[in-house]
């Protein structure tokens, strides 16, 4: 067994990898499969060259301090992976409920609630209600879990009422905070600060520590949850984006708006120093489901695109890389869509802080349609939830061979 050396980096709150988990990828993927995924999926521009040497019949993957990890390739189409997830591709064509036998696990982003101001997804105008990413992503799930349900799939949710999964809190977390400070060289370290304003708050011990326990502990239960607990055949985690706001007691709204998907890849060299990344990477890479994540990813882009009418977002950093053809789906390192070993589509729809978005938020729930710019609108929920449905309706139905069928709702 190769032991982890406590010398190797690690990101906060993470555990040292089993390596040995690997073995069970053994001969399951070919040197042209690997070489592919590696260098135009996962480790774009040779990202991970430092630590993974591609051989004829094999790759040698740096582990742990001077170990070595050896993964033999298959010569031909590898053998299957055990996997808890199923292959579309191996269910019987449904063209009435193409979800049917499909267990989908709804992960609503961010908390919300009392927590919406620390996670700093947050934001009002006025005296107008309050825009909290948290309950917005909830209230899309509430909305979509019928529709699934509908459409045959057997649907969980990896939490179901605001607030946080993880038992931790941010007062458990501040050793790990000064720690975390410490290894970026940031200084000076701060006990705690001022409010959302404050300049320096990114050099306190009390934010860094709500940090990890919002972004960081959250997701690792959530994570725990999907991968020990829930078992799902896909994970949709649900998000809205935001144009930065300025001064957070007197935020600005844009005329921007737009919408994406993103699917894990796209890892930076720096990520991969961190031996828990590299693990997770390959991990993600030898399931091979990144076929699967990105076909549900354009099929949901390709409807939630005519249902809202939002144009692509672009990235503008290297932190991101386009894929597939809709030109709305990116990939990218995210510890949601690296943690959870099944397939992941990460949905970032509209822009909360956008002017028209502002104000079918105000609108509420309402039946029906209405005009918004002159154009009408189901409330934003249904809306979201309708490109959703009927992305997934279309994706499943025609890997299990069937053909494609509009999803019609009276909700």
């Amino acid at each position: 067994m190769l032991t982890p050396s406590l010398a190797d980096p690690l990101t906060p709150l993470s555990s040292p990898p089993d390596w040995d988990e690997l073995q069970k990828f053994q001969g399951t993927i070919t040197h042209d499969q690997f070489l592919h995924l590696l260098n135009d999926v996962y480790a774009v521009g040779g990202a991970a060259q430092k630590w993974i040497t591609v051989e004829a019949n094999c790759a040698e993957i740096q582990t742990s301090g001077k170990n070595r990890f050896k993964l033999k390739f298959a010569k031909v189409a590898g053998r299957p992976i055990s996997k808890y997830w199923h292959d579309p591709k191996t269910l019987p064509p449904n063209n009435d409920q193409p979800l049917a036998g499909v267990t989908i696990a709804l992960d609503p982003g961010h908390l919300g609630g009392s927590w919406a101001k620390m996670e700093e997804r947050w934001f009002q105008i006025g005296n107008a209600e309050p825009v909290t990413e948290g309950d917005l992503t909830l209230k899309t799930a509430k909305s979509l879990a019928p529709r699934l349900q509908e459409l045959g799939a057997n649907v969980v949710f990896v939490h179901s009422k605001p607030g946080p999964v993880t038992s931790l809190r941010p007062e458990d977390l501040r050793s790990e905070a000064r720690a975390s400070l410490k290894s970026r060289d940031v200084h000076p370290i701060l006990q705690t600060y001022k409010g959302p304003a404050d300049l320096e708050k990114e050099h306190s011990i009390t934010w860094e520590a709500e940090r990890l326990f919002y972004r960081v502990a959250e997701i690792h239960e959530r994570a725990r949850r999907v991968n020990h607990t829930l078992k799902p055949d896909l994970t949709i985690c649900l998000h809205f984006n935001a144009e930065p706001w300025g001064d957070p007691v007197n935020p600005t709204l844009t005329d921007i708006d737009h919408l994406h998907l993103i699917v894990n890849g796209a890892y930076a060299e720096s990520e991969l120093t961190y031996a828990d990344v590299r693990y997770q990477m390959l991990r993600k890479l030898l399931s091979q489901s990144f076929d699967e994540e990105l076909g549900i990813a354009e099929s949901v882009a390709h409807s939630l695109s005519e249902t809202t009418k939002l144009l692509a977002y672009h990235y503008k950093g290297d932190n991101a890389h386009p894929v597939g053809t809709s030109g709305y789906v990116w990939v990218r390192n995210l510890l949601a869509n690296r943690l959870y070993h099944c397939p992941v589509a990460y949905v970032e729809c509209y822009v909360m802080n956008s002017r028209e978005f502002f104000d079918r938020f105000q609108a509420g729930e309402y039946e029906g349609l209405r005009e918004f710019n002159g154009v009408m609108h189901k409330n934003i929920y249904a809306e979201y939830a309708d490109g959703v449905a009927q992305g997934l309706a279309d994706y499943f139905r025609a890997a299990r061979g069937g053909g494609k069928a509009e999803v019609t709702s009276d909700w």
